[in-house]
């Protein structure tokens, strides 16, 4: 039960995620300035990135830090979900660890999620701490597990973007670009206190290597103010990253199952 709990969970998140990441009414296909093929004199590179699992199966490994925070409409409450993934292609491994950090409205302490999902190769352990679950996979089983992550396809949100300047970010060469979401605040007549968003492509293969977007609308600035914050950050891009199983998840893999 536990196991099946610490999946879907994951699942959850990385659904969440999607849903607060892709595309909503108030977002406009990208556009701005002029697009050449990036070669031209003077021409604006391409603004359009891959999605998420298209650009990071294109590489060996890497490290990506996701985190989704939002507060309010009450000033006591927020929520902060942090995903940190990584994985080596080399090695077949991968590693995501997800925190959920909530604070209810009236304040207090916040209830906090905490997990880890290790695979490598067919061999799968989750949990935390001294609670681990291990699950040897069938090959097709495996793979249909692969299928379905493979699914959540995430395109982050963008608007009409501005291209700033190509800049070095985590040793990648990318093509800044700004944007803001259009229409923000015109359906709930909300006031807008931020609207700002920036990302980062790399210019060899359109992945993201940096996406940042803050946004704060407010009907009374003492009771009800949203504020958001989604930043992407994706490193170690092509280094050596070491994945292996805890300890825990060696003892976990020594108990057999009851059916």
């Amino acid at each position: 039960m536990k196991k099946r709990m610490m999946i879907g969970l994951s699942l959850l998140v990385m659904v969440m995620l999607a849903c607060s990441l892709s595309g909503s009414p108030t977002a406009q296909a990208p556009g701005g300035n002029p697009q050449g093929n990036g070669n031209e004199p003077g021409a604006t590179p391409p603004a359009n990135p891959v999605n998420i699992n298209e650009g990071l199966a294109s590489l060996n490994s890497y490290q990506m830090t996701i985190i989704f925070n939002s507060t309010g409409p009450d000033p006591s409450q927020s929520n902060t979900t942090t995903l940190e993934m990584q994985r080596s292609k080399d090695t077949d491994a991968s590693l995501t660890h997800f925190t959920i950090s909530a604070v209810k409205k009236g304040g207090g302490d916040p209830s906090i999620t905490d997990s880890n999902i290790y695979r490598i190769g067919n061999d799968q352990c989750s949990g935390s701490e001294d609670n681990w679950s291990w699950t040897t996979m069938a090959p097709n089983q495996a793979e249909m597990l692969d299928i379905t992550k493979s699914m959540l396809g995430i395109t982050p949100l963008i608007g009409n973007p501005t291209f700033v300047a190509q800049e070095t970010v985590n040793g990648i060469p990318a093509n800044h670009f700004t944007f803001q979401v259009s229409g923000l605040g015109a359906s709930s007549g909300a006031t807008v206190n931020a609207n700002q968003g920036d990302y980062w492509l790399a210019v060899d293969g359109q992945y993201i290597v940096k996406y940042s977007l803050v946004l704060e609308t407010s009907i009374d600035p003492q009771t009800n103010v949203l504020h958001e914050e989604i930043s992407i950050e994706l490193d170690q891009i092509n280094q050596p990253v070491d994945i292996a199983f805890p300890q825990g998840c060696l003892d976990a893999s020594l108990v057999t199952p009851t059916p």
